[in-house]
């Protein structure tokens, strides 16, 4: 299962580092493990946890508290199962997006490394 580091999720959701570490301080669901070098890897639920908090956050205009007690909710509540199935799918979408970034970042560097070596064919 792949795991992300913090500067990685941080990119991802748009977001510093210290806004990360403050959500886990007061969010007690949000809980990374950390590896050998004591570094904070996050896992797809972690991503979606968060995905959550930023716009309940950010868009909605939650207390960071507040946020807590609706995801709460949400999972507790009726809609829990649905809410599941989104989840579901908002992970295989962060992995897809992930892979994309890792595709375009692949190319682009094959692409400078031929314009470098001067094996580029210029376009038609």
């Amino acid at each position: 299962m792949k795991r992300y580091t913090i500067g990685q999720v941080c990119s991802i959701l748009g977001v510093k580092p210290h806004v990360v570490r403050y959500w886990e301080q007061e969010i007690g669901m949000l809980s990374p493990t950390k590896n050998l070098a004591g570094r904070r890897t996050y896992s797809i639920s972690d991503l979606q946890l968060l995905f959550r908090i930023k716009h309940l956050v950010q868009e909605r205009r939650y207390t960071v508290g507040g946020a807590a007690q609706q995801i709460i909710d949400e999972r507790s509540g009726l809609r829990a199962d649905a809410r599941a199935r989104i989840n579901s799918v908002r992970g295989e979408l962060i992995v897809l997006l992930d892979r994309l970034r890792t595709h375009a970042s692949e190319s682009i560097a094959s692409a400078d490394s031929e314009s470098i070596d001067g094996e580029a064919t210029p376009p038609e």
